[in-house]
């Protein structure tokens, strides 16, 4: 079947079919331009709070961000800036767009110049000679800021660099040449090659974009089998970064070859039956790896560089495959493991994200690379390797731009979350409150008229889903779980779809047996009380000259700040049965709800202590069932959203009794 070509301009959406000779699969959806989805609600205090925070200051904050060779050329911004200025303005185009900052896209504007301006004769461009991992960075953010502007200059700029890289590969050059993570991510330049392709309608591009395949790790095979995943010439899959991020190349692929292995590629991955659940995962949906993946602990981590990554990989595995489930996928790392590895003042990352963290300290984890004097579990603008902090700023734009895609003519809601969605076939309100509450509510503001199909996504842990149109059900039947749901009319202004998400808690079942509970789109941890503690002023001043010439300390107010822990948390879960299964209260609302359960305190097997040889990490839950005689009083404790927490307990032993089990 012929591929559509889809152009997006910044005036609106426009769909042009070209007849070419080249075959490919069609794309299930299709993204709306850069800013067509402005984020509301608590959504978009947490872009702002980014804003205003680390995204804003970073280029005074980081030396290899705001002196970057790109935008200085005088090599004075260290070793990695040739990597983390294209990072950071990659974040920094969706967020601005995102938000519709004027400040910060006279900021992007900056960047994309620099871009721009790189480009040699011969086509290549950038701080470095065929430097292809940085330039697939690059890459990316001059596409959004074409999709968002209508930006003349960018595709001639590709076409002469991909002619240029076309050319050097027919000499015998390679990503392998370059470095892992190049062969890694090939993903990411296929990508654009493919966005070229439709954009131009030159089948030579298509060509070119399986040549360019052909170069990748084989991702379709690790996600399925494993294998060797180490520094070598597969691309070092086993690193957790590159693992999230090769997520999006078997779909891209699929476009290309049409192999079924490939298309359900992503879906292997984490398949909760796979080898890769099995031995590292986490009940978040995602994977251990610090950096390397790194087992099942209850206190191993995630990096945020991966998170931001796997958000990024499953839109463009959502917009190509179009299943339910990979927006579930999604929306479990935008709205669980995101927000719970960022500070909640928008001023801090960290580098690792610890399901179980009753201490962020500047002490001994044990993980490879990242030990004592790396912080890299405290809240702060320097937490862990610098890679992090100049690439988590793109997770939030990119996941808010993922909620809406155009598909058959009409649209769809393929992530929830408060927001307002525009374009030229209609513009909607989305409000509720979601993931804090099981509620949707959308209203067509404005529409261009005609019948188009709605379609509204059915989460595959929502059994009971409800639809409603201007009051009236919309299904005969309960939608099924883990579907779109297709709502086809002839839509008017004020028109009202509201959706009903109702859920109870679930338990699962971890390592040693250890419990998590989940309801609905979100992980709920026992939030620790922290007693706070600056380390570090390296983020609260910088040195700058006044206008005398003086140097002197500038105040920036980012400091680093240990936390540790004033609120009892080695509780062990006390389940009515012998499987493990507590009985919950769900009380309040919105972001206040929380889930009341019963539980004992206990120093079994070790339970509330840190470790001897990682005196930064917790020991792990004992094994489950917890004998009566190591526990103490029955509680009331209450569980909240993992989302927020800094300091908390996500995985607990569990027990069917306690020497003292008095009733509450």
């Amino acid at each position: 079947m012929k591929l559509p070509l889809v152009i997006c301009l910044a005036s609106g959406l426009q769909v042009f079919v070209l007849a070419c000779s080249a075959q490919a699969a069609e794309r299930a959806m299709e993204r709306l331009p850069p800013g067509s989805v402005k984020p509301e609600g608590w959504l978009r205090e947490q872009m702002e709070l980014q804003r205003n925070g680390l995204a804003g200051a970073a280029e005074k904050l980081y030396v290899d961000i705001g002196e970057s060779d790109w935008l200085t050329g005088g090599r004075r911004g260290g070793q990695f800036a040739w990597e983390r200025g294209p990072y950071y303005a990659k974040g920094l185009v969706a967020l601005a767009f995102a938000l519709d900052d004027a400040g910060l896209k006279s900021r992007a504007k900056r960047w994309v110049e620099a871009f721009l301006a790189s480009q040699r004769a011969n086509g290549d461009f950038g701080t470095r000679d065929r430097n292809w991992w940085a330039n697939m960075i690059v890459l990316w953010t001059l596409r959004d800021w074409c999709e968002a502007t209508g930006d003349a200059r960018v595709v001639p700029f590709m076409e002469r660099y991909f002619s240029f890289q076309k050319e050097a590969f027919a000499k015998g050059d390679s990503f392998a040449k370059d470095s892992p993570w190049a062969v890694a991510r090939v993903g990411d330049e296929l990508d654009v090659i493919i966005w070229l392709y439709r954009r131009t309608g030159n089948a030579g591009w298509l060509d070119y974009a399986r040549t360019v395949a052909a170069m990748s790790a084989d991702w379709t095979d690790y996600y399925r089998n494993g294998g060797f995943g180490g520094w070598g010439p597969e691309g070092y899959r086993a690193h957790i970064v590159n693992f999230m991020q090769g997520l999006k190349t078997p779909p891209l692929k699929w476009l290309l070859d049409g192999d079924e292995d490939d298309r359900t590629a992503f879906r292997a991955a984490l398949a909760d039956e796979g080898w890769a659940m099995k031995m590292h995962g986490r009940p978040d949906r995602t994977v251990n790896g610090t950096e390397p993946l790194s087992g099942r602990s209850a206190s191993q981590g995630t990096e945020l560089c991966a998170t931001a990554e796997h958000i990024l990989s499953a839109q463009v595995a959502l917009e190509i495959l179009g299943d339910a489930e990979i927006a579930d996928d999604m929306e479990f790392a935008a709205y669980n493991t995101l927000p719970a590895t960022l500070a909640p003042d928008g001023k801090g990352v960290r580098y690792y994200c610890l399901l179980n963290q009753p201490e962020c300290v500047n002490g001994n984890l044990h993980f490879r690379n990242n030990g004592k004097d790396y912080f890299c579990n405290v809240p702060g603008p320097y937490s862990g390797f610098g890679c992090c902090r100049s690439n988590f700023h793109f997770a939030w734009p990119k996941f808010a731009e993922s909620m809406w895609m155009m598909r058959e003519g009409g649209l769809a809601a393929t992530a929830y979350g408060d927001c307002v969605v525009k374009t030229p076939l209609a513009t909607i309100a989305e409000s509720g409150g979601y993931p804090f509450s099981d509620k949707v509510r959308m209203e067509i503001v404005e529409t261009a008229g005609g019948e188009w199909p709605l379609f509204v996504r059915i989460p595959g842990w929502c059994n009971e889903a409800e639809v409603k149109v201007n009051g009236v059900s919309a299904q005969k039947r309960v939608p099924c779980a883990g579907s779109f749901a297709r709502l086809s009319r002839k839509w008017e202004s004020g028109d009202i779809v509201e959706l009903s998400f109702p859920s109870e808690p679930v338990v699962t079942h971890w390592k040693d047996d250890s419990i998590a509970v989940v309801r609905g789109p979100l992980l709920y941890a026992l939030k620790i009380d922290a007693d706070e503690r600056s380390v570090d002023a390296a983020g609260s001043k910088i040195a700058r000259k006044d206008a005398s010439g003086v140097l002197r300390d500038v105040e920036l107010g980012f400091p680093m700040k240990e936390l540790r822990a004033k609120s009892p948390w080695n509780y062990a879960l006390v389940a009515e049965g012998a499987d493990g299964e507590p009985l919950f209260q769900v009380k309040g609302e919105g972001l206040q709800r929380r889930l009341a359960v019963r539980a004992a305190r206990t120093g079994y097997a070790g339970w509330g202590s840190m470790r001897a040889e990682a005196p930064a990490r917790a020991e792990d839950p004992p094994p489950s069932p917890v004998p009566p005689t190591a526990l103490g009083k029955v509680e009331q404790i209450e569980l909240s959203p993992l989302a927020l927490t800094q300091l908390r307990i996500t995985l607990f032993p569990w027990t069917t009794g306690t020497q003292k089990d008095d009733k509450l």
